[in-house]
């Protein structure tokens, strides 16, 4: 029986690969930053369909372990392991493990109009803000249904286009609002706050 092979397209950074093994795709999914897991989509070769990319759908591929045979391989010794046989030639290192920042409920709102734009991996819509935040954006224009999920959000200001990602706002009436998602650590989410901070 032939192994199982995939393809994987990544929206957030416009690529697409084919006939992977499912260990070469386990090894993307853990260099891949959450918000491009959030956006890829993945197919199993012969499948009549492409499916979003998750932990619940597809748990092999998220798994840790890429190749169960180490024969012929040491045993890893765990990071910080200490060694009997210390010398001039050791290297001191450390790990870091970032946390991620929990953002105040409360952001102060910039009545700005600035022309943005929605994209998923096949649709793109064009609107306008009526206010925006670091935690949000008010749009002028009700968003049309395909909206749903993590989507990217381009905005478009005099000093550049700041790519968010971004979810629907829950129980509103009118779906015009989007909350900001994006990592504390996503340069385009810091540029965009940096911008914010001109406003005042």
């Amino acid at each position: 029986m032939p192994p199982i092979t995939w393809a994987l397209h990544n929206t957030l950074k416009g690529w697409t690969l084919y006939d992977l093994t499912s260990s070469e795709v386990q090894l993307l999914v853990h260099v891949m930053s959450t918000n491009e897991i959030r956006l890829c989509q993945v197919c199993q070769k012969g499948a009549s369909a492409w499916q979003p990319l998750s932990e619940t759908t597809h748990p092999d591929l998220f798994s840790k372990k890429l190749n169960n045979n180490s024969n012929g391989y040491p045993e890893l010794e765990p990071v910080g392991a200490s060694k009997t046989n210390s010398g001039a030639n050791d290297t001191d290192y450390f790990v870091v493990s970032p946390t991620k920042k929990v953002l105040p409920r409360l952001h102060t709102r910039h009545d700005v109009i600035v022309a943005c734009s929605i994209h998923s991996a096949k649709n793109v819509f064009a609107t306008e803000t009526v206010d925006l935040s670091e935690g949000g954006l008010h749009f002028k224009d009700l968003l049309p249904d395909w909206i749903a999920g993590y989507f990217l959000v381009a905005v478009t200001t005099p000093d550049g286009i700041f790519q968010l990602m971004c979810s629907l706002v829950e129980d509103q009436k009118e779906k015009k609002r989007v909350q900001v998602v994006s990592e504390e650590s996503d340069p385009q989410y810091l540029l965009f706050k940096n911008w914010l901070l001109t406003l005042k």
